[in-house]
């Protein structure tokens, strides 16, 4: 059952970036048409570690390392703890970053593979499958995390950039208060002095690499989607505080862009968002805030 252990702990594992270097994709062709979801988005009740691809393909290893574990769906072991992961092969890099690579098929796994054997950059794995979460689909999951500091970290940062990215959209403003209440800031004549969660509709795919609040240009609060941290088995993401799932993802249609004290008289509440490329999305509110 060992192995198993590993394997999960890979899906909620979470770390932080000592340093970075260039990893290559474990895919032929990458652009926005074959990216099914992005690191952070909604997965479940819960906020997903991995970077999942939506079109079947050869899977390579993204930069050398030595194989340290790999897991079948048929494993005996696994039919009692299966991992959402499926048939998956884990590839240990160097300053302790091991690359997992799931929902691949077993009958076309790479035939030495072997706990002694190291890989080279861009050598077969095998092919997608449909042992793991993406039982429908014939896609390949991709998690990169760091065994030491236990957190898992954003794919993109490590790849070459693709020739484009999915347009992050920001829409719908949602202020929500600390009874729960929401309000849409558009049709709001004016808001209670207090603490708000901001919160926007949705996207599908994509998150942002980072999102920033401000008010009157001062910056409150900035949610960076390079790494996801665990603590006491509840993973987060870090912002001027830490926020759970619960606090990013509310419902299916919700997501969180920061949190603000909203103090009485008239007030400009800034949001801005990034994407990989470095591409700023902003949009300005002007409120007036009451007693």
């Amino acid at each position: 059952m060992k192995k198993n252990k590993i394997i999960i702990s890979a899906v909620t594992a979470a770390l932080a970036i000592s340093s970075l270097f260039a990893f290559s994709w474990p895919l032929e062709n990458v652009d926005s048409s074959n990216i099914q979801s992005y690191f952070g988005q909604r997965r479940g009740n819960s906020i997903s570690t991995s970077f999942i691809f939506s079109d079947p393909s050869e899977v390579k290893v993204i930069g050398e390392g030595k194989l340290l574990v790999y897991m079948t769906d048929s494993n005996d072991e696994a039919s009692f703890f299966p991992t959402t992961l499926g048939t998956s092969v884990m590839i240990q890099h160097s300053e302790d970053l091991v690359s997992v690579y799931g929902n691949l098929d077993r009958s076309s796994l790479n035939a030495n593979l072997d706990l002694k054997n190291s890989y080279t950059e861009q050598e077969a794995i095998g092919l997608t499958g449909n042992s793991g979460f993406q039982t429908k689909r014939s896609t390949l999951e991709l998690q990169i995390f760091d065994s030491q500091k236990s957190t898992s970290i954003n794919p993109k940062i490590f790849m070459p950039r693709t020739q484009n990215e999915i347009p992050y959209v920001i829409s719908s403003i949602m202020l929500k208060n600390k009874a729960g209440q929401l309000f849409d800031i558009n049709s709001e004549p004016s808001f209670k002095s207090g603490t708000y969660k901001i919160y926007q509709r949705r996207n599908s795919i994509a998150t942002p690499y980072k999102s920033t609040t401000t008010i009157n240009g001062v910056e409150i609060d900035q949610l960076s989607y390079d790494k996801i941290d665990e603590e006491n088995n509840r993973i987060y993401i870090s912002g001027k505080k830490k926020y759970l799932s619960t606090d990013i993802y509310p419902d299916e249609n919700l997501f969180l862009l920061g949190e603000v004290i909203l103090s009485q008289g008239k007030s400009t509440l800034g949001i801005q968002v990034e994407d990989y490329l470095g591409n700023i999305r902003k949009i300005n509110y002007s409120i007036l805030v009451t007693n």
